[in-house]
Formats: structure tokens, sequence, C-alpha cells
């Protein structure tokens, strides 16, 4: 009794503070509320749904941090704007300024030498966008360390690596210096999710080879995730639902990593960017401007037209050129877009674009933002910026096109499927290696193979034959490895 009679007494006293007493402890309580300040702001933007549930006492800090750095008002710009935008207007016509190789000179042997001569000099950085995992195909590495089936069995890493090495040889080759002097940059874009690990990945392999100063890693810019009204998604009490801001993001983060002021210093003047497990679209003009666009977008009659190739070997087709997100950009054309990547005020900003996507999130709707959704069903929205929504900006756009069978082997379905998957890149890797050998007076004695079909337990090697970058980047130099020689598969010639 004494207790509750204390109890009541200091509950009591505390209702007879006087006036100004009570306006101080209302201060006092109110400062002591890290969240009250960011609590207003969010109420204001719609977004009051962020602090219910409040996140645990061991991670409010952190979460403090994240709501905070969170522009408001620019993000509710950027939704907006994105999910109300029309497609661009205009006739959808055929890109003209196509070339394909066979249509070069000579073969292309004037290109072939001009490119090496700009590596040579260190004019030429290359950029591998690197951002995703490889869950698609099994694996919750990131996908660059994903080992494909060849008989190597060496990552996706490994083997941009090795490319570079090797075309820094034969760089240094045709102009006659040594290796050592022949500079060829890798930035490497990977994502928050995934940037330690890849970083490991490489440290942990002596980086395949490539010269520490030559080594870049930088991290993609990430936006949160919305649901249709525009509120933002919390993956949990205390995180945020973010997502990579798409490839386009590229520009910014290579802005503010610091990297196209050091590779201006370091005299480059070009940028050589790789994401080959990028969807494709179609090169076209819309409006008189270079676009990429989506085959959804152009009708039947459209995508089967043809004209009579220059070259005089048939027809091809009028919207043949599918953009495989290879692109060689100059470094002002970089810079010039880096600021305003992500839609601000000015020429030079980029477009949104909204996806429709299946997040894991905490339902706002339900049990008071506590209640954890598992959707079976796109319920979130993210919006993405495009690397080729700078093309229309361009004051020139050429293409070249490229022999699929030589130049393109996408891996981003799993083991097994009929297309886009581990084993037809492995198929179609092994096909180009058996050319070059063929070529340079090698046989070899299984059946040439067509088909790699997945041995499921890896007790049948499968007939696949693989030559090394660091042996020869593209047919060269294999005569006096393989002429007169037959060889069995698999086969790995290093």
């Amino acid at each position: 009794g004494c207790s509750h009679n204390t109890t009541q007494n200091q509950v009591g006293a505390t209702r007879r503070l006087r006036p100004s007493t009570r306006r101080l402890r209302r201060t006092v309580m109110a400062s002591a509320d890290p969240f009250s300040a960011v609590r207003a702001r969010l109420a204001e933007h719609g977004q009051a749904h962020l602090l219910s549930p409040p996140p645990p006492a061991a991670a409010a800090e952190d979460y403090l941090r994240q709501l905070r750095g969170l522009d408001l008002p620019r993000l509710r710009r950027m939704f907006e704007s994105s999910t109300s935008a029309q497609p661009p207007a205009g006739d959808i016509t055929p890109f003209e300024d196509i070339t394909c190789v066979e249509e070069l000179p000579a073969g292309g042997a004037e290109a072939h030498s001009e490119g090496l001569r700009l590596i040579a000099e260190g004019k030429v950085a290359a950029l591998l966008l690197a951002g995703g995992s490889g869950t698609r195909l099994g694996s919750a590495a990131p996908k660059g360390c994903y080992d494909i089936g060849m008989p190597s069995h060496k990552s996706l890493f490994q083997y941009h690596a090795e490319r570079l090495l090797g075309a820094r040889r034969l760089a240094a080759q045709h102009s006659g210096r040594r290796l050592e002097e022949v500079h060829l940059p890798l930035l490497v874009m990977t994502s928050e999710a995934n940037d330690g690990e890849t970083r490991a990945f490489f440290a942990e392999r002596d980086r395949f080879g490539l010269p520490p100063d030559q080594l870049h890693f930088f991290t993609q810019g990430m936006l949160p995730a919305f649901d249709e009204r525009g509120r933002i998604l919390r993956s949990s009490a205390s995180q945020l639902a973010l997502s990579p801001n798409g490839n386009g993001g590229v520009y910014l983060s290579l802005q503010e990593a610091g990297l196209l002021e050091e590779m201006s210093r370091r005299g480059v003047t070009s940028v050589f960017q790789a994401d080959p497990h990028e969807k494709v679209g179609v090169l076209a003009s819309l409006g008189g401007k270079p676009h990429v666009v989506e085959y959804s977008e152009i009708s039947t009659e459209m995508a089967e037209a043809t004209r009579e190739a220059l070259s005089g070997s048939g027809t091809r087709l009028l919207y043949g050129a599918a953009h495989i997100c290879v692109n060689w950009f100059s470094l002002p054309f970089l810079r010039a877009f880096a600021a305003g990547a992500l839609g601000e005020e000015g020429s030079a900003s980029l477009p949104l674009h909204v996806a429709r996507k299946k997040v894991p999130c905490l339902d706002p709707d339900k049990g008071g933002g506590s209640v954890p959704l598992q959707p079976s069903e796109p319920n979130a929205i993210k919006l993405e910026l495009f690397i080729f929504d700078t093309f229309p900006h361009a004051a020139k756009l050429v293409a070249l096109q490229v022999p699929r069978e030589h130049e393109f082997a996408p891996v981003k379905n799993a083991p097994g499927a009929a297309s886009d998957s581990p084993d037809t890149a492995c198929a179609a890797f092994s096909r180009l290696c058996v050319d070059r050998l063929v070529a340079a007076g090698g046989t070899v004695k299984a059946p040439r193979p067509c088909v790699a079909a997945n041995s499921g337990n890896g007790s049948r090697p499968r007939p696949l034959l693989e030559i090394s970058p660091l042996v020869s980047y593209a047919g060269e130099g294999l005569e006096e490895r393989v002429a007169g020689r037959e060889f069995e598969l698999p086969q790995h010639l290093c």
C-alpha cells in the first residue's frame, strides 16, 4: 500500500509542477527522442510509416542515419515524374549509321591497329558493370564469381581480367613497348550488396595478375523501393528496402568515386564498357534521335523487314542491331552526364524508368507496419536509370555490328535452360575456340561440339575446348602451338 501511495504522490507532484517547469520537462523529454525531428519530416512528406514500428534500440542509430540521408522532396519528384512519364514521342525508324565488321576495310585490320595504339598509349580504360548476383544461377555469390563449367573452371571475373591482360600484351607487341609500360585500367562497378565479397574475391586470387594500380572498385548508387502510392518500403524495422539504381547510374557513380577525374589525369580519353548479362533492346531512331527500344515497341512487320547487305552477302534485318550493352564512350561524354544523371535540372539529365518487382518488405497497411510480406506478385516499384538513355544526346553515335557467335553468349538463366544459360555459353565459347584452332592448322578428335548438355553429376566431362586469352586473344599466334596436332576434348590450352 505504501509503495502504491508513494507512486500516487509522485505522480501528483509531477502534475502540480509550475507551468514553466512543465514546459522545461517537455523540452528535455523531446530532446531525448532522437527521432522527433525525423518523425516530423517523414509525416510532412507522407512517409510516417517508416517509424511504425520503431527500430530495435540496438539498430536505432544506424536506421536514423538511413532516414536522415533521404532527400524526401526529391524522391517524391522522382517517383511522380517516373510513374506519370509517357514514352518518347516520334516515329521509330531504322538506325542507319551501322557498320558490319565484315564491311570494314581490310577486314578491320586498320581499326584493330588503331585500337592497339590507343591501348598502348594509355588512352583507354575498361569498365565492367558487376553489381549483380548469381541468384538465378543457383549461387549466392556475386555473378562474376560464377564458374560456367569450362575445362579451366575459371570465374567470369577471371575471363574478363585475362582478356585485359591479353589485350595489354598485344598492345605492347604492336607498339614495341615493354608490357609494364602499357596501362589498361579496369574499373569495376559493384553494388552495396556485393562490394566487399567482390573485392575479397579479386584480392584472394592476386587480382588475376592485374597490376594493383590498374584495378579500381566503386559502388553503384542505391534508391529505395516504393509501393504504388509512393510510400518508401522497409525490408525490416531497421532497414529500408534499397536496390541499385540501374546501369545508367554508372555516370554519377564514376564521378562520385573520383574515377573520371583520375582517368583524365592519366590521359585516358575513352572508356570501353561491358555488361554481358544485360537484356538486349534494338538500336533504332526515334524522332530522328538514336534510341534503344524494346522488341515489344516495334511491330511484327517492322521486326521482319530486311534490306540488302552492303557486302552483297544477302539481306539483313532493318531492326537487327541488338544493343548488347558493350559500348565505347569518350571521357568528355561521360563527364557531361555525371552531374545530372539522377534527373536533376538540365539537358544532361536522364529519365528514371519504372520496374515493377517482387520485393519482400514490411506491409505498411497491416499490423501497424510490422507484418512481413513475401509477395508472389510484383508489389513494388523500383526506379532505374538506363545507360543507353544518353545516346540521344550524343553529337555522334555509330554502331559496329558483330557476329553473335564471336561476341555474345549471355549467362542469365539457370543451368539446363535452353537459352542464355551456362551450358549454351560453354557451347558457344567452345565452338569459337575450335574454329580458331582449326584455322591455325590443328584438329580435334572428338566431334565438333554443338550442344554442351549439363552432365548433372559431372562424372562425364563435356567435350569442350578452351583457349586461354593469355595464350591467344582472338586466334593470333596459335600456329606454333597447334599446327599439325590433334587434340582430344575436353582440352584447355593455357
